[in-house]
């Protein structure tokens, strides 16, 4: 069964060097995790989207990707990027390990499904929506995790909601 876990709604209340959180829902059912956001940015929605497609230096968007290398470009909106994220909640670490196909459909959508038999993760998807918002951007985020490892029930979403809202907002900076 379905259950929410966490959401925080922060609509016009937070705001951290040029983002500002909306809101962040943390869901999971078994294993899998499901994350959405929806983010103020004070960047034009191209140069958001120029970061996002810059698979070289994702580690530049958040201290938790370690890696990031462009392993193949396989048509001129498809790519292969492998990603490696440090999670943290508490006492608790995993390095997350995804090789993923992105497609970029248009200068305001990219969608990303993991190959499991490259990644620690038996299913991984994200999509990213972003939308000009006066000078700025709104980037709506969704992202779906299942990994291979284990996860603590003592840890699982109800903490995260936590340690990703602090992400999501260093992130978006």
């Amino acid at each position: 069964m379905r259950w929410l876990v966490a959401t925080v709604l922060i609509a016009c209340t937070t705001s951290a060097a040029g983002a500002e959180l909306h809101s962040i829902e943390v869901t999971n059912e078994g294993a899998r995790y499901q994350l959405s956001t929806d983010v103020s940015i004070a960047a034009p929605p191209a140069q958001v989207y120029k970061v996002l497609t810059d698979y070289n230096h994702l580690t530049r968007i958040s201290g938790a990707i370690r890696v990031s290398k462009l392993l193949q470009q396989l048509d001129a909106h498809t790519a292969l990027v492998y990603v490696e994220t440090r999670a943290c909640v508490m006492f608790f670490c995993r390095t997350i390990k995804q090789t993923q196909q992105v497609v970029e459909l248009t200068p305001q959508d990219i969608v990303a499904e993991s190959l499991p038999d490259r990644s620690n993760v038996r299913m991984g998807a994200a999509s990213w929506h972003l939308e000009p918002e006066g000078e700025g951007t709104r980037l709506r985020w969704q992202n779906t995790l299942e990994p291979k490892f284990w996860i603590p029930p003592l840890i699982g979403a109800a903490m995260m909601k936590q340690a990703l809202r602090a992400q999501v907002i260093a992130s978006a900076q």
